[in-house]
Formats: C-alpha cells, structure tokens, sequence
C-alpha cells in the first residue's frame, strides 16, 4: 500500500517517488528480473589483467586472425524496419477466360469477360537472442602490470557491416579499442555470433522449429521460399503461379562425363524459363543472382567453358568439334575472376554463400565418399529496374511505445536493428540482444533452384561454423596469471 498523504513536503516526496521505488524493487534497472544473472562470473574470456588472453608483455603490438569470414547474400540484400508482425501480400495471379458463345446478331449480348484473380501470402518475424559471457564489472580495465600490452591492433575482420549490422555496437567490424576494452570485445563476441547464425537461418529457418514458449523463432529461409506449393494465406487455395522453377540434377556429379552438359542445360533453361516469365509478366529489367557454394562454383568453372562452348553442337559422320584449350583456360579465369556464369552470352552474377547446406556422405547416403552436394539458388533481387523483391526486414525497436519506456529505465537502448539490454546482480553483469528479423521474397515465380548437384574438389576451403567439419581454430581463451611468492604464503 503506498502511503497515505500528509502535509509534511518530505513525505509528500516519497509519496511521488513510491511507484518509481517499487517498479526499482521489483525489476533491476527495470529491464529484467533483480538477480538474473548468476553473480558467478567467467574466470577466463578478459583481455588483460590477470589471466588475460593477451596480457602477455613485451608482444609485437601488430595482431592477426585466422577467423574465417562467413561470406554470403546477407550482405547485399535491402534491409528495413517494420511494425508489422503478421503483413500480407497480393499478387495478382491471372484473369478467367472469358465465358459465354459468340453472338449470332449483331444487338446480341458479347460473351463476358473473366474475372481478376488474386493470392494473399504473409510472412512472419522470426526471434533470435544471444549474449555475453558474465562479466564482473570491478574485474573490467584491470592490468596484470606495466607490460600489459595496451598498444595492441588488430588486422583484418571477419564480419562486414551492412544491413542489420550496420548500426553500433554492430559496426564497425573492427572497433579501434577491440583490443583493449573488454566490453568493446564483448560486443565484437557476440557480433560474430548473431552474424554466423543470421547467414545460417537465411538458408534454412523454418517456423516449425519454434520453440513453444515463444522464446525462439525462426524466420522463413529460402529453402522454404524458393520452392513449390505456394498456397492463399487465408483460403489455402493453391496458387501455382507463384510457385518457383525447381530442378533435381539428382546427386550427378558434375565432373562425370557427359554431365557437364547436362548442367549448362539445367541452369540455362531455368534462366531461360524465369527470364521469359519476367518477360511477359513485365518485371523486366531484373537482376537476378546465382548463390551457391564457393566450392561448388570452382568446380562449376572447370566443365563450365568446354560444356558450354560445345552445348548442342549437332554432328554427323567423322565430323570434329575443335575447342581452343587457351580459350577455355581465359573463359574460366575470367568467370572466377569476375564471379559470373556465362549464359546465353550474358554474365550472370554468382554470390558465394557459406549458409547453404551442404551434404556428404556421412549425412546422405546419395553423395560419394569425398565428394559434397548442394543447390544452386537463381534469385530475383530486385524487378523493374530496381524496385526490391527480395529484402529483409526487422522489427522496428525504435518505435514510439517502446523508445518511451526505455526512456523511463535506466539502462536498455535500442542499436538499429537489434534491442540490447543488461542482466545483472550486483558488479556481475551479462549483455543480451535480440532481432526479430523477416525475409520476404515478393516474386518467388521469378527464382528458380537446381537441387542436388554433386562436387568433388580435391580439397574443401576452410569453413566459418563451429559446426561446420572444416572448422579449424586453436589457441587459448586465457594464459596463467602472475604468481608471486608473497608474505602470505611464507
């Protein structure tokens, strides 16, 4: 019960402050439950001080990484804020045939024209979280000594700084003090977490793997949106116009002989088959973009000249088609080079994506032993001559509601696309975020997928994911602190 009014100003003062001392009460900061964080903090993970990973004295102040970028498609597609949690989308899908017989006399009824037809489709945020390890906040800027290097500077990042990441703390890549303030670190952490999954589930997120408290929540990937089946959102009426063009190349690897041929065939008639559709539909010009693989894409380039230079070559008896062995050496370095396939005499851009899938044989049955299987995507990135239709968007934290209640905390702020917000008991402290990102694709019948294409290069490149089996690291997250004889111990 708040207490009762009396005249007594310093009373009166109490009165008004009661609901901020309550809400305080209750809530630590008012951002999350008082005690929250488990007040036992991490022992290795700082930079310097005792036990710090790079307090090690006298170290060339120059430092290097061996962390493996994830490079991909989340870099170039649009990204924008919503406060839309359930949108819908219409497509215009066709008009009926005109019904009724021709007329006899000329004061006779014309047969009548078809009807308009339309499918709704809806999309949904998907909800990821993640934080950083808990810190003691007197334990933060602690030197073991004066050779605690403090000059260090690190070269190189493994994360870029567009779209979602584009806002601080997520940019830039490579903070000027990473090296020498833990929280600096901290974020930079946890910036390479949120961007390894966000390449990931761009490819694969699926809301059926959302767990049932709503905690978790994934975003609807391109597996599901470059696909087959597209249905009315409210009516579940089927609306095959939308659906993508899917092709299975059925494991066949594609340095087996004959299949090279094969391939130019596939990925030309699907550029061919949504380039016609763009065509008629007037979306034209658009810019479309293969991703794959970046090992998939060499090997691509190794058939790719040959395969294309003689595809549907038409001879008869003892007749020879001679290709210059220059010619297709400059065809696939010029493809790698400029990251293209050559179809019907145009360059096709090809963007490397380590977030798709990729099968072996200890995963699926189909692929050879030391050999990978993957799908290449054809996507429609934007239509009309530049007009989005393929974007991410996220919810928009910076809001009116919610900008006033942080307003009214003490800690919690929203950085672009991400809410960031303490957990603490005491001096321990734990940083969380959370996105609520949304893919959208507005023109699926203009992408296209070659499904299970089998490649056997002689060696794997290295690969981004802790879970990934080409994932290498190494090293120590701390070295030993100083031990001393003291007096204390005599």
């Amino acid at each position: 019960m708040p207490p009762a009014a009396v005249a007594n100003p310093m009373d009166a003062l109490a009165e008004a402050l009661y609901p901020v001392l309550e809400q305080m009460r209750g809530r630590q900061y008012g951002t999350g439950y008082k005690h929250d964080a488990s007040g036992t903090p991490q022992v290795a993970g700082y930079t310097h001080g005792p036990g710090g990973v790079l307090s090690f004295p006298g170290v060339d102040p120059d430092v290097f990484h061996t962390i493996v970028g994830n490079k991909g498609i989340l870099g170039q597609i649009p990204t924008k804020g919503s406060l839309y949690t359930n949108p819908t989308y219409y497509t215009i899908t066709g008009v009926q045939g005109t019904s009724g017989s021709e007329k006899n006399y000329v004061c006779a009824d014309a047969p009548t024209a078809g009807l308009m037809k339309a499918c709704l489709l809806t999309s949904v945020f998907g909800r990821y979280e993640r934080a950083t390890p808990e810190l003691e906040i007197n334990r933060l800027g602690a030197l073991v000594d004066r050779a605690d290097p403090m000059d260090l500077r690190l070269w190189g990042s493994p994360i870029h700084t567009s779209g979602p990441f584009a806002s601080p703390p997520h940019s830039p890549a490579n903070p000027a003090d990473l090296l020498r303030n833990e929280v600096s670190r901290k974020f930079w952490e946890l910036n390479v977490a949120m961007h390894r999954l966000l390449n990931q589930q761009l490819w694969t997120g699926n809301p059926v793997n959302n767990t049932g408290g709503g905690g978790y929540k994934e975003l609807t990937g391109l597996q599901l949106l470059v696909n087959t089946g597209y249905n009315d959102a409210e009516t579940a009426q089927a609306c095959p116009s939308l659906d993508s063009d899917l092709k299975n190349f059925n494991y066949r690897r594609i340095d087996a002989a004959g299949n090279g041929t094969l391939l130019v065939d596939a990925i030309s008639t699907m550029y061919h088959f949504v380039k016609d559709l763009a065509d008629r539909t007037g979306m034209m010009p658009v810019r479309w973009v293969f991703a794959m693989r970046a090992e998939l894409f060499w090997e691509i380039t190794k058939v790719w000249p040959c395969s294309y230079l003689t595809y549907r070559c038409q001879v008869t008896g003892n007749e020879q088609v001679q290709i210059n062995a220059a010619d297709q050496v400059r065809f696939r370095d010029e493809m790698r080079a400029g990251s293209y396939l050559l179809i019907d005499g145009e360059r096709v851009e090809v963007v490397l994506d380590d977030g798709i899938p990729e099968a072996t044989n200890t995963t699926n049955a189909n692929v050879t032993s030391g050999c990978f299987a993957s799908d290449i995507y054809l996507l429609p990135m934007s239509v009309i001559g530049g007009q989005s239709s393929l974007y991410l968007e996220y919810f928009e934290y910076s809001n009116p509601s919610i900008t006033d209640a942080l307003g009214n905390l003490v800690l919690g702020r929203i950085e672009g696309a991400f809410l960031v917000w303490p957990r603490q008991t005491n001096q321990c402290v734990v940083w969380q975020e959370k996105i609520e990102p949304r893919l959208v694709l507005r023109t699926p019948w203009l992408a296209g997928r070659l499904q299970n294409v089998q490649y056997c290069p002689l060696q794997h490149t290295r690969e981004p994911f802790p879970t990934d089996p080409y994932f290498v690291d190494g090293g120590r997250i701390s070295r030993s602190g100083p031990s001393f004889a003291d007096i204390w111990e005599v």
